[in-house]
């Protein structure tokens, strides 16, 4: 009998978003039964899927409690759910980078913001001791309320700021001028095995690299250290993601996390022509375990 996937999306992409679309052929051509739903549908019928995949669900920074109510109604399942729900759970917040610093990998400097502290954004400059700082939510996607802050425009944010800060929790990290001068890198990998990668450009004057941003993106292939030092970051979680896209910048030949995505990461499976059948054939192989 064919294995039935539910391959999940918010409502605003019902029919997925570029390269993964072609995801939905490749599992078919390992009789597999894909169907494409949309997480807070209320009439999808969960308990009816062999797996759940999760990847378009971009608006959930903004439903986050709805979605975080969804993600343990599906720990109750009998389906497979991938990445599963602990992982999720734990990636949903960006303080994992704390744990990951905690386990020596090589994580961007960076500090955690609760609600109740008051600096001003040019006192956390100087307490961070670096030139610039990129402040955004530990819970967002795609650069939401993020910002590139310096001495000279602290205090021109920090209305703006104030009025974020008491809503949630923020990340602050030091800016890593590497993201404008050669860009940031993303690796791809299934199961842990490295699949593609490519490279992530700012437009002019910008340093946000997502494409609704004016940001490019070009298929690059990562070096064989660059592979390792990234695969070495998931090699030290307790469980090892199905996809996972290691962001991050090199420097002095060391690969700096930046964040490490397993909950809806874009995964441009359209960059490689082979991507998409290794997707898939490391679906089937976690179905078949």
């Amino acid at each position: 009998m064919m294995k039935s996937v539910a391959i999940v999306t918010c409502a605003d992409l019902p029919e997925l978003f570029g390269g993964e679309k072609s995801l939905i052929p490749a599992l078919k051509q390992l009789q597999m039964s894909p169907q494409v739903v949309v997480w807070d549908d209320p009439q999808v019928p969960w308990s009816t899927f062999d797996l759940i995949l999760i990847r378009c669900t971009w608006d959930y920074h903004q439903k986050i409690a709805a979605f975080q109510a969804w993600l343990k109604m599906l720990s109750t399942l009998d389906a497979l759910v991938v990445n599963d729900v602990s992982t999720m759970q734990w990636n949903l917040d960006k303080n994992y980078l704390f744990e990951l610093q905690g386990k020596k990998c090589q994580v961007i400097p960076s500090i955690r913001l609760q609600p109740e502290d008051s600096r001003s954004l040019k006192a956390l400059i100087d307490l961070m001791a670096v030139d610039e700082i990129v402040v955004k939510p530990t819970q967002s996607a795609g650069a939401w309320r993020t910002l590139r802050v310096n001495r000279e425009n602290a205090a021109a944010h920090e209305s703006e700021f104030n009025e974020w800060r008491r809503e949630q929790s923020f990340l602050l990290q030091a800016f890593m001028p590497e993201i404008v001068s050669q860009g940031e890198w993303s690796l791809v990998f299934f199961d842990g095995q490295y699949s593609h990668s490519l490279l992530k450009r700012a437009k002019d004057g910008d340093f946000r690299v997502q494409s609704d941003h004016g940001g490019t993106v070009l298929p690059h292939q990562a070096t064989q250290d660059m592979q390792q030092q990234a695969q070495t970051i998931l090699q030290s979680l307790s469980k090892m993601p199905l996809y996972a896209r290691v962001d991050g910048v090199m420097r002095a030949g060391k690969f700096m996390l930046m964040e490490l995505e397993l909950v809806e990461p874009e995964l441009f499976l359209e960059v490689d022509p082979l991507a998409a059948q290794r997707f898939a054939s490391a679906i089937h192989s976690r179905l078949a375990r």
